[in-house]
């Protein structure tokens, strides 16, 4: 699927492809544990080169669409993305987070989701949109209730974090519950 340059308009927030100059503020966020603690990856030590070469990797791939998620103000204060795509399938696994924390809890994750699951129906065909969050993030898993998923299974004690091993939800949403919301 050819790329081109895209923005997609929702209405607290814009997604725009990601750019080598969004990195060192990306850096940043990857390296303050309150945002990691929630992320299926740990990040604290990673440098500009190896963020670069990730950057580069997401790009260049026909199964990886990343996106930063921008306020009305022009403000980057996350990133969202469709990973793994099985165009065969139509499926692939939703990623997203906020790093400003200044912008947690203000409907900015709720409504890039939406945004972009739009996007992957209507743009990209997609019939399913999967995602994994920790049990211990009920902010996120309100959120992507919110947004339509359901909840699909458990992968028990899936993840290690504080010393203690916690359940990782499977969560899941078709293209017929998007286009409820989105008409």
């Amino acid at each position: 699927m050819a790329r081109t340059w895209r923005i997609l308009e929702g209405k607290k927030v814009k997604l725009r492809d990601l750019y080598k100059y969004d990195l060192p503020k990306c850096l940043v966020w990857l390296r303050d544990r309150r945002v990691t603690k929630y992320l299926d990856f740990d990040l604290i030590n990673i440098d500009l080169v190896q963020e670069t070469r990730w950057l580069k990797t997401m790009q260049s791939s026909p199964n990886d669409y990343i996106f930063a998620i921008e306020k009305e103000n022009g403000k980057h204060i996350g990133n969202i993305g469709l990973h793994r795509i099985n165009w065969r399938d139509k499926n692939c696994m939703l990623g997203i987070f906020i790093g400003d924390i200044e912008d947690w809890n203000k409907g900015h994750g709720t409504d890039a989701i939406k945004t972009i699951l739009k996007y992957a129906v209507d743009k990209l065909s997609l019939h399913k949109i999967n995602l994994h969050v920790y049990e211990y993030n009920p902010r996120a898993i309100r959120t992507y209730e919110k947004c339509g998923f359901k909840k699909e299974g458990l992968l028990r004690e899936g993840h290690y974090y504080n010393g203690k091993y916690w359940n990782v939800i499977v969560m899941g949403i078709l293209d017929r519950d998007i286009k409820k919301f989105s008409d």
